[in-house]
């Protein structure tokens, strides 16, 4: 018998709609982090280049959780909530792990590329004196 209490519960198979918010706040983040490089010449438009793949690449994504959200049937084992949806494990296609660690793995690279982006933005305008 497993002490474990999560492993009575069903895994859950999809990310709650609050991870995808964090992950929205974090690539608000490193647009603005990259507008902190703002310069002269064409910098404005390679910034905007930048800004667009962002939003690109995080948007698709959100767009297609939207619609399979839309199409599947609601399950009543799925939680509601992060909260909720934290007590239990997650299944990955790779496998069984906890939810903590999967929610990690989806907002650790965007947070870690915002982060650094804007100590970057941050020495950048100290160094040209701005």
């Amino acid at each position: 018998m497993n002490g474990d209490p999560r492993s009575n519960l069903p895994a859950s198979r999809h990310l709650p709609r609050q991870l995808y918010l964090i992950l929205v706040g974090l690539a608000v983040w490193l647009i603005i982090s990259f507008w902190g490089f703002l310069g002269t010449g064409y910098s404005a438009l390679a910034l905007t280049v930048a800004s667009l793949f962002i939003i690109v690449a995080v948007g698709l994504p959100l767009l297609l959780a939207r619609i399979a959200r839309r199409r599947r049937r609601k399950d009543p084992a799925e939680p509601d909530t992060l909260h909720d949806w934290l007590d239990r494990d997650f299944e990955s296609n790779t496998g069984r792990l906890s939810t903590s660690a999967a929610a990690a793995q989806v907002i650790l690279p965007i947070a870690a590329v915002a982060f650094g982006m804007t100590i970057f933005a941050v020495v950048h305008l100290f160094a040209i004196g701005t």
